[in-house]
């Protein structure tokens, strides 16, 4: 749903919410406060107590913890009541280049995790506020898109394996030269997770973090040793209030095709160690090509919280 004043969000958001009410669904909208305040008013005290909001900000903390928020909530509240009604309007303000493609990435994925599944999702953006390519990467990780002339299919939705694919077209940068830096293989991994942990205090990543990063970091070096190239070379840094680490397997190749995106249904190594890893990091990078295998993983050094949102307001 794209829309530019509160009366064109409205007109669109409160139909969404309505339908849903009145056949039985749950319903729930994940925005911010102010469109809360508006569809509260729009939909009167007694239809308003029927829907569940979720405070935006806190929900879109990172791709992976909403991704794996959507499917925890569906399985556990939503989905045992019936059809699941979804309206979301994503954070996009104050996001770094590398954080919008990632988002745009979420966008893509839900097209696949909610994919036979009772689930009808509305996603909301502001045409108004926002970057024009965020608009125009929408209509191609979404089907059908509503606006002020109405419903209609997209025309420029592509397969979400098709984006996601863009999205990792961008070469990772070389780690700086100060970074420090450590190879590993069999039978030193215990050294290994004892000089991240030096590296994880000395960069200055709080001391409830850097188990986390220690962890994720042990699971893609665990990776390398048993299903990859057996050995590989590791680089830790600071940069933009992050902590960052490139694992690199030389010989190493990953599929990868939505690795780690999704609990795994059956126990496979690459991907129950990515998705351990996706919900450890704030972001996690992967480039795997003749040149070997090369992750990189993100963790913020401190709380960014996004902060208040008058959108739709």
């Amino acid at each position: 749903m794209v829309y530019s004043t509160r009366r064109e969000f409205a007109a669109a958001a409160v139909p969404h919410l309505r339908e849903g009410l009145a056949e039985g669904d749950a319903v729930v909208a994940v925005v911010a406060p102010a469109a809360e305040r508006l569809l509260r008013r729009q939909l009167g005290s007694a239809a308003s107590r029927s829907v569940e909001f979720i405070e935006a900000g806190s929900w879109f903390t990172g791709p992976m913890d909403a991704l794996a928020a959507y499917q925890d909530r569906s399985r556990r509240d939503w989905w045992p009541v019936g059809r699941l009604r979804l309206l979301a309007e994503p954070v996009w303000t104050g996001r770094s280049e590398l954080e919008v493609c990632e988002w745009k990435r979420h966008e893509a994925l839900l097209n696949v995790a909610f994919a036979g599944t009772p689930t009808l999702l509305m996603c909301a953006y502001d045409a108004a506020s926002l970057p024009a390519h965020v608009i125009t990467d929408a209509a191609r990780t979404h089907p059908d898109v509503v606006d002020d002339r109405g419903p209609r299919p997209s025309g420029r939705y592509v397969d979400p394996a098709v984006f996601y694919a863009e999205c990792n077209a961008r070469p990772l940068s070389a780690p700086p030269r100060d970074a420090a830096w450590r190879r590993f293989a069999a039978g030193g991994l215990a050294g290994l997770r004892a000089f991240l942990a030096a590296e994880a205090e000395r960069l200055g990543l709080p001391a409830d973090r850097s188990l986390p990063f220690v962890l994720a970091v042990n699971e893609v070096a665990t990776t390398v040793i048993r299903h990859g190239g057996g050995r590989g070379l590791l680089w830790v840094w600071a940069e933009g209030g992050e902590l960052l680490c490139d694992v690199g397997d030389p010989e190493g190749r990953l599929e990868d095709r939505f690795l780690g995106c999704f609990p795994p249904r059956h126990y496979k190594p690459g991907e129950t160690a990515m998705w351990a890893v996706r919900r450890l990091c704030h972001i996690v990078e992967i480039r795997s090509g003749p040149g070997g295998t090369r992750v990189r993983m993100h963790l913020r050094l401190a709380d960014a919280a996004a902060g208040p949102d008058d959108r739709a307001g």
